[in-house]
């Protein structure tokens, strides 16, 4: 790291701090939500479970002291009375039940789970049969067995608001922990998330302490570099002032060259129009030339066109070699199968005589020698249709003759070509040789133009030696400006080094 540059650890700096930064923000922003969405569940889910299960549990106690009330009552009163609070009794016990099922619905709405659906179902079973077995107290009641109506409600009945209140429980119980839960994993994002806060500001802290000191320390060796490299300005300025005094004394020396230079440049003028003749006749060579390779190059064609007109020829020959075997091998097999046929038919007809002296037993080889008879119809048929075949190849043969010969007329026309072609690079070439003699003279002549430039030449030569003595001091004062300038590269690499680092 510490040979990286100072924009590297600046930027690398920057970027870990920003990444530190967007990761508390996103980090803070997801247990917000997810520390909210426990906070909905409990609000919105748990505690109204709760209250739902306390109503319910509160319902149907005062469902049981209203029966147990009512069956009490009625053991009292007799007559009008007892009709009068009967009445009022049971309206207040229908009341009770209603509000019981109108949280048992209410509570559906709040079902978060699987086994919560498991206890509510089973708080409205027991519900149904404790509100039946409630019912049918009253039922014996108002047959007028109310002692037994009572007893039937303190036994049975007891039992299963015993059960109901018990599966309200369970239900109130389970809401309570679901909450409880809900709550604590709340705190325990909460807490992560301030220590997980804390220890990203910390992190924050140390880099923006190191940034500092990066910069603090980069700007000392700045100084410091920068205060060396103007000290040796200076020096490279003195040696400049040196260079310049050896300068003038170079200039007067270029002055007397440049009168020699305009000697050279008269006889480089004439040099020119020379070179420009021989440039044109060389030119006129050239095109001469080209046409020469051109009739060449056409005389080649003509002669390959010949070789390939005598090689097809050859191929044509060769065809009517390989036509007239397959003909000779055609009249063979065609004087076979004609043998073969007249010897099947005499047989057939042999069969047949035979088969008819045999009388019947003679018919199963009858239809045989009939079948032979048919046979060699069919072959004979082939054989018309193979002296077809040969008539056809004939006609090919003597097409492939005629071919042949106007390949051969082809041929001795390429023939002719060539030899005109040929001709006509002879008379190309004699143009060149007349041309090649003109560039020839023209060569003389540029060797005058040279003997000139060499004189010139000689001129130049001795204002350069004046120009020596000048040169040399400059090269003195060259060797002080280089070893100053290397000083000043080392500074500047320097520099550069805490700029950008090494390369």
């Amino acid at each position: 790291m510490s040979k990286k540059s100072l924009s590297y650890k600046l930027n690398i700096s920057i970027v870990i701090l920003l990444t530190l930064i967007l990761a508390a923000a996103l980090y803070t922003i997801f247990m917000i939500n997810k520390t909210q969405s426990y906070a909905l569940e409990t609000g919105e889910s748990w505690l109204p479970s709760v209250l739902s299960t306390s109503e319910m549990s509160e319902g149907v106690s005062k469902y049981a002291r209203r029966i147990l009330g009512l069956l009490s009552t009625s053991l009292i009163n007799t007559g009008d009375d007892d009709k009068k609070t009967k009445a009022e009794d049971i309206k207040a016990l229908d009341k009770y039940g209603q509000n019981i099922e109108a949280n048992l619905e209410k509570h559906k709405k709040l079902v978060s789970s699987p086994e919560e659906q498991a206890l509510l179902d089973d708080v409205f079973t027991k519900w149904k049969i404790y509100d039946n077995a409630a019912r049918e107290g009253l039922d014996i009641n108002q047959q007028g067995k109310k002692a037994e109506a009572l007893k039937f409600v303190l036994s049975k009945a007891r039992i299963a608001a015993a059960d109901l209140e018990s599966a309200v429980k369970k239900l109130a119980i389970y809401n309570y922990n679901g909450g409880v839960k809900s709550t604590e994993k709340g705190k325990h994002l909460t807490t992560i998330t301030n220590i997980t806060m804390s220890c990203i500001i910390g992190s924050s802290i140390f880099i923006a302490i190191l940034i500092f000191n990066i910069i603090r320390n980069t700007t000392g060796s700045l100084s410091i570099a920068f205060e060396n490299l103007k000290n040796q300005s200076i020096s490279t300025a003195e040696i400049a002032s040196s260079l310049k005094k050896g300068s003038n004394i170079l200039s007067e020396s270029v002055s007397e060259q440049a009168a020699s230079i305009h000697e050279t440049s008269a006889a480089i003028n004439e040099i020119t129009s020379m070179v420009n003749r021989t440039a044109e006749n060389a030119k006129e060579s050239t095109n001469v030339a080209t046409s020469a390779s051109a009739k060449t190059e056409s005389g080649q064609k003509t002669m390959q066109m010949l070789v390939t007109a005598m090689e097809t020829i050859q191929e044509s020959n060769n065809e009517l070699q390989n036509i007239a075997e397959i003909i000779n091998q055609i009249n063979t097999k065609t004087a076979v199968i004609n043998d073969i046929v007249s010897k099947t038919e005499l047989l057939s007809l042999n069969a047949s005589i035979e088969s008819a002296r045999a009388g019947e037993y003679g018919k199963g080889f009858a239809v045989v020698a009939e079948e032979v008879g048919n046979l060699a119809k069919v072959s004979g048929k082939s054989a018309q249709d193979i002296q077809a075949l040969i008539t056809t190849s004939q006609e090919q043969v003597n097409k492939i003759l005629g071919l042949t010969k106007e390949r051969v007329n082809s041929g001795k026309k390429v023939t002719a070509e060539a030899q005109e072609s040929f001709h006509e690079i002879s008379a190309d070439i004699s143009n060149m040789a007349s041309v090649i003699q003109q560039i020839s003279d023209a060569t003389r002549e540029q060797e005058i133009g040279i003997r000139q430039i060499s004189l010139a030449m000689s001129n130049i030569d001795k204002a350069t030696q004046k120009s020596q003595t000048a040169v040399n001091s400059t090269s003195e004062s060259s060797s002080d400006l280089i070893s100053q300038s290397e000083k000043l590269d080392s500074t500047a690499n320097y520099i550069g080094f805490l700029i950008k680092g090494e390369s």
